[in-house]
């Protein structure tokens, strides 16, 4: 019999749930099942479609029900978790629906012919974080899936209910073994899947430092790979930008999810001349989140997801307190037990500083002053990590001038942690290799064959 761990609420520290220790014999077995599995399964592109339809529906009316199970686990609003569920049931009929050709003539040239086959890559290992458990996973599943591809899943030690729940659902549609879900306390599964060659190609998204290591093993048998890896977005406030409306739109980046977001704005620069007023403003919105369990409605703002998260964070502000930076916290209160940080803005923040060119990934927002638009740009693009960035201003013209000098693989203009169906998403520099969404996701799950002939005489 399998062993089991538990699982906590991360706002009380209640038990949510008790989940399989998979091994590494687990894994190579169900990698065994899927290799099986394959051959049915990428036969008929019809199914797949109406199966991945199927899937939608089927989230949609348990929307309730996982949504709780995600909130108690992860700690986000309930509202939040709803949203995440909906984000994977969208993805599921977007791809169902998306037109692509598995055969692609060539012009004929000298007698031959030529055509491309876009085959499914086989097997396929994800493993995803605990920040956004269900949403990162389906940008993986619906592609995959669609394409003719099996999956093994691996989802955090912290979050795995919430993806047995979501596996469980799905394979009530799904022939059997064309997805299974492998769960563990420690690194022994994510270690087996990027270590294995029954493992076809790997798609992970989490710390960069976790991606390289993984990439090492997945190298020895040249497993493709996909890495959504760490970000320090930055935020560029411009001088003729709207201090108050600006200030919301960012806390609301900033602060979502308790800060525990890889595209979210993780740092800001401001003119000196508008430093002050958009300080207040961003205090005032900060002032407004409602601190609490995520299962109350009227809360906006959980805890951090564990201990060892919410301490980073805290060293990270201590730490600039120490350096000369002013430390800003909201008014909050809460009687919770659980892992809660104060949502906290540190101003007069400099470049050099820890919390400003590391990813803290948590309730703190560095503003840093800039004396013009050039500095700015070197300051946004001095960082190993180029994930996102915005531009806040209203000149869009200018705007859109200045995204071209962005080192990031996604420019928001007066906005920021939106992400499209159909456009790709993904990082340059240490945010990651590959992209996610769109066609560019479904070509991550395709192998490219060319079929190359001359009639015989």
């Amino acid at each position: 019999m399998t062993d089991k761990y538990d699982v906590y609420d991360p706002a009380t520290l209640e038990l949510v749930a008790q989940v399989p220790e998979n091994t590494a014999e687990d894994t190579h077995a169900a990698a065994l099942r899927a290799q099986a599995a394959l051959p049915s399964w990428q036969q008929n592109r019809t199914a797949r479609r109406q199966a991945l339809l199927a899937i939608s529906s089927a989230i949609e009316d348990q929307l309730d029900p996982l949504g709780e199970l995600l909130s108690r686990e992860q700690g986000k609003p309930l509202r939040e978790a709803r949203q995440e569920f909906s984000v994977g049931a969208s993805l599921f009929r977007y791809y169902a629906g998306l037109e692509w050709d598995e055969r692609i003539g060539l012009p004929d040239r000298d007698g031959r012919s030529v055509e491309v086959l876009n085959r499914p890559v086989g097997v396929v290992a994800t493993i995803t974080p605990w920040n956004f458990p269900i949403s990162l996973l389906c940008v993986k599943l619906a592609p995959a899936l669609m394409a003719g591809c099996t999956v093994l899943t691996k989802p955090s030690a912290t979050t795995p209910a919430s993806t047995i729940a979501l596996v469980e659902v799905m394979n009530k549609v799904l022939p059997e073994h064309v997805l299974q879900v492998l769960t563990g306390s420690n690194r022994e599964v994510n270690v087996a899947l990027a270590s294995t060659p029954l493992v076809n190609k790997l798609s992970f998204t989490g710390s960069t430092q976790v991606g390289v290591s993984l990439m090492q093993r997945a190298a020895e048998n040249v497993t493709r790979v996909t890495m959504e890896l760490g970000g320090n977005d930055a935020a560029l406030v411009l001088p003729d930008a709207d201090p108050e409306e600006t200030a919301r739109r960012i806390v609301a980046s900033a602060f979502r999810n308790a800060g525990q977001v890889c595209m979210a704005v993780k740092r800001v620069y401001v003119p000196d001349a508008l430093h002050d007023t958009f300080v207040e403003a961003v205090m005032a919105e900060v002032n407004g989140l409602v601190l609490g369990h995520g299962m109350e409605a009227a809360t906006t703002l959980g805890p951090m997801h564990n201990a060892n998260q919410r301490d980073y964070v805290q060293g990270l502000v201590s730490a600039a307190a120490r350096q000369g930076a002013t430390v800003l916290t909201g008014q909050q209160h809460c009687e919770l037990p659980g892992y809660f940080h104060l949502p906290t803005v540190v101003t007069n923040a400099e470049q050099q500083m820890d919390i400003v060119r590391e990813e803290q990934f948590g309730t703190a927002l560095p503003v840093v002053r800039y004396r013009n638009i050039a500095e700015a740009l070197d300051l946004a693009n001095d960082s190993p990590f180029g994930l996102g960035a915005s531009i806040w201003t209203p000149d869009i013209d200018q705007a859109r001038s200045l995204a071209q000098q962005l080192q990031v693989g996604t420019v928001w203009i007066n906005q920021h942690t939106v992400v499209e169906l159909d456009a790709p998403f993904g990082g340059w520099k240490q945010s990651g290799l590959g992209r996610e969404r769109g066609r560019w996701g479904l070509d991550a799950y395709l192998e490219p064959t060319t079929v190359n002939w001359r009639e015989h005489n």
